[in-house]
């Protein structure tokens, strides 16, 4: 196999890795965000556990895209963040005060005064 061969065959496999980067199936798998407004993945890693919403699936078209919940963020804490592809990560709040251990929900801003809440799977 030729040196031009094995560029242009990696050049393919490059293209087509970074195109798989923006399939919502892809997005809801490893839990980040795409870029634009329903972005949001359906699961998300938060402290070592999977959380899931059925009102978000990243664009897919097969989540019943629920209006976000308003809510108050200053009764909220920050706890962490959710990656986005080429964007601003979207952070993950839960209750103030912070409950100890895991906890069962969390909410992810996906846009100003609206959150999207995300449950815990596989029990506690």
């Amino acid at each position: 196999m030729s040196w031009k061969r094995a560029v242009a065959g990696a050049v393919v496999v490059v293209l087509l890795a970074a195109g798989a980067a923006f399939l919502p199936w892809t997005a809801n798998h490893f839990g980040y965000a795409l870029p634009g407004e329903d972005g949001l993945p359906y699961r998300i890693h938060h402290a070592g556990r999977d959380y899931h919403s059925s009102a978000t699936c990243a664009g897919a078209g097969w989540c019943e895209t629920a209006p976000c919940v308003p809510r108050d963020e200053p009764s909220l804490t920050q706890v962490g963040e959710v990656a986005t592809l080429f964007g601003a990560a979207h952070p993950v709040f839960t209750a103030r005060p912070v409950p100890e251990g895991t906890p069962l929900t969390v909410l992810v801003r996906a846009g100003p005064g609206c959150f999207v809440g995300y449950a815990l799977m596989g029990g506690s």
